[in-house]
């Protein structure tokens, strides 16, 4: 069996995204969304820039494809600090699999608007993902009702509503002016977005915005620099995997595969936070890993 481009990038990216997330959550709940956002993006722009080298790709090309790339990474910053909030807020394993729903709303974006078509193989691990992804994101209540618990889930769906038509809307111009530039331009505008939110946000919401807590006035402990640039190397190596499929692979492979890699956060939210799963989400799991499979066989 031979796995494709666009296979193995969404796997290294679902890997990589599965490496920085859980430590994401972690200054989430210690900084706050916005604090984190920013902290973490531009942690991750010198190993980003490193691709310039080995991709001999330039960082920058004309001021328009730069304009654009700066102007999707507004609505990347917003897609993150709503993932980073869900991520604060909880409860990971129910904001994991909603999280995990990127992939399905992808491949939903990319056969609108890309013009991607999937074969019934294709269509019916799609479709497994998606159901997989909602019943590991919904408990059963009395009277067989479903529901999403707290705020926590509507950010994270949210967040993969607009991280998804991000996604999408990155294809063009990364086939079109390169990954490095695209993936620079993009985390640049992530930056900057961030950086404005915290300054206007944290006189009215200290707890999204804080780099260290509501009250801390805005201290960062040395101790953390290590780490979030750890962090911040996980996820450029992650987004950039998932760029320089984009760029070869259809949009909705990679992200389907990509997708996977929230359900690290079900599971560190089981055995770290000793949270619990429901019967539901534990058919959601394997629903989500079946469609995996039926990818790659694919």
């Amino acid at each position: 069996m031979i796995l494709s481009a666009g296979f193995i990038y969404g796997l290294g990216a679902a890997i990589a995204f599965a490496l920085a997330d859980p430590g994401a959550a972690y200054l989430s709940r210690r900084m706050g969304a916005l604090g984190a956002t920013l902290l973490v993006a531009i942690g991750g722009l010198p190993l980003i820039a490193l691709g310039t080298v080995v991709y001999n790709e330039p960082l920058a090309t004309s001021v328009s494809a730069t304009l654009v790339a700066l102007g999707l990474g507004v609505g990347a910053a917003i897609s993150y600090v709503g993932l980073y909030y869900a991520f604060a807020v909880g409860p990971l394993s129910v904001v994991g699999p909603i999280t995990a729903l990127f992939g399905t709303v992808t491949v939903l974006f990319a056969v609108l608007f890309l013009g991607e078509r999937l074969t019934f193989g294709e269509t019916a691990a799609v479709i497994i993902a998606a159901t997989g992804s909602v019943l590991a994101a919904v408990e059963l209540k009395g009277g067989g009702k479903l529901k999403f618990v707290g705020a926590g889930p509507l950010a994270a769906l949210g967040a993969v509503l607009l991280g998804s038509a991000v996604t999408v809307m990155m294809q063009h111009p990364i086939r079109a002016d390169g990954w490095v530039p695209t993936v620079i331009g993009v985390r640049i505008g992530v930056s900057i977005a961030a950086g404005i939110g915290l300054f206007v946000v944290s006189r009215y919401w200290p707890g999204m915005a804080g780099l260290d807590g509501p009250s801390s006035g805005f201290t960062l402990p040395r101790r953390f620099l290590g780490f979030i640039f750890l962090i911040g190397c996980f996820d450029a190596a992650a987004f950039s995997s998932f760029s320089i499929g984009l760029s070869a692979a259809p949009a909705w492979l990679v992200a389907i595969v990509a997708a996977t890699s929230p359900m690290v956060l079900l599971v560190g939210g089981l055995f770290v936070l000793r949270e619990r799963l429901r019967p539901l989400q534990w058919v959601g799991v394997a629903f989500v890993f079946c469609s995996m499979a039926i990818i790659a066989l694919g």
